[in-house]
């Protein structure tokens, strides 16, 4: 019985110890404006936030709700480097693309 009950407090310290570590990451979707503001103040440039939203309104004849979403620079500078393509290949796909001047 004394073991069943060193177990189950030694169980427990462990979990607590594990709570108690930060492992998570930075939610910047909860931050305010001055958070964020400070925290890219203390960020090289690459690594600044920036958040788009939350955003209501009428999208393709629906009324839709966007959350908040936040991107590092370096994060909205790869999805625009990785997503770019030429106007030759939008034939190609049926698609439709800008000329990409406005990049």
């Amino acid at each position: 019985m004394k073991a069943c009950v060193v177990f189950v407090c030694a169980s427990v310290l462990i979990l607590f110890v594990q709570s108690c570590s930060s492992t998570e990451e930075i939610r910047f979707e909860d931050m305010t404006e001055y958070e964020l503001t400070r925290y890219n103040l203390l960020q090289p440039t690459p690594d600044q936030v920036v958040c788009f939203g939350p955003s209501r309104g009428f999208i393709n004849g629906r009324f839709q709700r966007t959350k908040k979403k936040c991107f590092t620079i370096r994060e909205i500078e790869t999805h625009s480097i990785l997503t770019r393509r030429s106007p030759q290949d939008t034939v190609a796909t049926g698609g439709f693309e800008t000329d990409n001047s406005d990049f």
